[in-house]
């Protein structure tokens, strides 16, 4: 997940609470902290967690995506 972080996409590995992420441009900011990976008879379920600043993060994202199609 790492690897994959850009600006739309954000890593995290630090104990974060929701007021931490105000005024976050990333898209949604994934949590390492909070995954967790549960056995369930024989399958696996992977629990993740993602933060996102409901107004920042929206505009920071429409912004990007307004000026990729201006430059297309």
């Amino acid at each position: 997940m790492a690897k994959a972080a850009n600006e739309s996409y954000g890593y995290n590995e630090d104990q974060i609470v929701s007021s931490d992420i105000v005024g976050m441009t990333f898209g949604s900011l994934f949590d390492a902290t909070q995954t967790k990976v549960m056995t369930v008879g024989d399958k696996q379920l992977v629990k993740t967690v993602a933060w996102y600043d409901n107004e920042m993060s929206y505009t920071a994202q429409l912004v990007r995506t307004l000026e990729y199609f201006a430059n297309l």
